[in-house]
């Protein structure tokens, strides 16, 4: 006679009690049983599995109402457990701006070399039209170039950047996208390293949740995001002055990563992770806002005041 796997779920009994896979008794053994390869395997002793730990924070407070949000689209999730605790739109595609930034970032730290010399050339300079942010035949150290490119967001630096690559051979824009696929942004795609393409460089703010616990895991990232200013110096002695233009770092104490971005198509976008509850964290996503600072800032304390961590 063939014995069955039979399955016992605990129900009722309390939190934590979850599903127990019971194979006969545990006195006993199942002939034809198969290994976790498909193998059949003779005289099987028969197991007990636990339960895996189940996770229920944080608590949402049903009291407290949802934000309304005026942007294109947005997202609130807890940083540990990956819930999504709010969305508005999460998988529409849409233009992300200098949020781009941020993968620009990941690729430069993984697939080239930070500590390089890297020399602005004549087509890095004035790439948005707004003024160039450097002189031809500056030089930087990636970690000085970087610096700029996310604290004042400059254009210029992230092209550095790309056309350095270029010219040793390495495809950046390609880097990034495949970087985007190993990190599970299957609606995202890249056409430039600063974001300045609208019609071709976009993403959602499901994905762009993922691109932040990405770069969450780099220290430097978090370090120069929640910088206000920095002065930065060029090989020459020139030491440019740089504001970060995520005007929240004045507003939200315990930021702990952000990029801003703003072009005409994607309009104002944002994207941020900040402390929460001792070693807790939430992530902030809003695309497509004409009020990106008040919008993100809404959904951080929403979603303090409507949750609990334990």
């Amino acid at each position: 006679m063939v014995n069955r796997v039979g399955i016992i779920t605990l129900g009722g009994i309390g939190i934590g009690i979850g599903s127990f896979f019971v194979l006969q008794s545990a006195s006993q053994a199942i002939p034809g049983a198969m290994d976790t390869s498909g193998n059949i395997v003779h005289n099987a002793e028969a197991f007990i599995a636990p339960a895996s730990q189940t996770t229920y924070s944080p608590i949402r407070d049903f009291n407290i109402p949802e934000p309304q949000l005026h942007a294109r689209s947005g997202i609130l999730i807890d940083g540990n457990s990956h819930r999504v605790l709010f969305a508005k739109n999460p998988d529409q595609k849409l233009p992300i701006a200098s949020i781009t930034k941020l993968m620009t970032a990941l690729v430069v730290l993984e697939d080239l070399d930070i500590n390089q010399v890297y020399t602005v050339t004549a087509e890095d300079l004035n790439i948005d039209g707004n003024g160039a942010d450097f002189t031809q035949g500056e030089q930087l150290r990636g970690t000085e170039l970087m610096k700029i490119m996310l604290v004042k967001s400059s254009n210029d630096a992230a092209s550095v950047f790309a056309t350095s690559a270029y010219r040793d051979g390495v495809d950046f824009v390609g880097l990034m996208n495949q970087k985007a696929a190993r990190l599970g942004m299957s609606s995202t795609h890249f056409s430039d390293p600063a974001g300045l393409n609208d019609a071709e460089t976009y993403s959602t703010a499901s994905d762009v949740g993922k691109l932040v616990r990405a770069a969450m895991q780099k220290e430097f990232l978090r370090e120069v995001t929640e910088t206000p200013w920095i002065d930065v110096p060029t090989l020459e002695g020139t030491v440019y002055h740089v504001i970060n233009t995520n005007l929240l770092l004045s507003l939200l104490p315990d930021i702990l990563l952000g990029k801003t971005g703003n072009t005409t198509g994607a309009l104002g976008t944002m994207a941020l992770a900040i402390a929460v509850d001792g070693e807790n964290y939430l992530i902030s996503v809003v695309l497509g806002s004409e009020d990106r600072f008040g919008e993100t800032k809404k959904l951080i304390d929403w979603g303090k005041q409507a949750h609990t961590w334990n």
